[in-house]
């Protein structure tokens, strides 16, 4: 089933990376709740954090824990090019 990233629960930054991931026809899950901790996106092993701030370290430590590598973005720092260049790294 296809993942839908809808306009009115998501920020900006948050549609790139869907639409750019679909475009990429790479598979992900969107706000995914892992150990009681909602995951932006997780895209194989990799737990992806959109935020205008900064990331939890004990989140960092139990995602890692549990085999996620943990991957932050600022919202500021989205954009197609970006996460193109993102994908074609961690799915090598």
């Amino acid at each position: 089933m296809r993942t839908i990233v809808k306009k009115k629960n998501s920020t900006k930054p948050e549609r790139i990376v869907a639409e750019t991931l679909k475009e990429m026809h790479v598979p992900f899950r969107h706000r995914v709740k892992i150990e009681g901790r909602e995951i932006d996106f997780v895209i194989g092993k990799y737990c992806l954090e959109i935020d205008g701030h900064d990331q939890a370290p004990d989140k960092n430590e139990q995602m890692v824990e549990l085999g996620y590598v943990p991957i932050h973005l600022n919202n500021a720092e989205i954009t197609k090019e970006r996460i193109v260049s993102l994908i074609k790294t961690i799915m090598v």
